[in-house]
């Protein structure tokens, strides 16, 4: 897939940290944000293209 397992677990940390971060902050738009952010790299990143897996760079 071109990103190691270990790669993709720090990736998903990342995302979820700042979805938790947000609502620890009472943000619940940035946290619905995070959130689509999140899911939608995700996705992304587990979905390959012929040249590799294709990714959101939004964070």
């Amino acid at each position: 897939m071109g990103r190691s397992e270990g790669a993709m677990c720090v990736a998903a940390n990342r995302g979820h940290r700042r979805v938790c971060e947000r609502i620890a902050a009472h943000d619940p738009n940035g946290a619905a944000e995070a959130m689509f952010t999140h899911i939608t790299a995700a996705w992304l990143v587990r979905r390959s293209a012929p040249s590799g897996p294709v990714r959101l760079d939004r964070w």
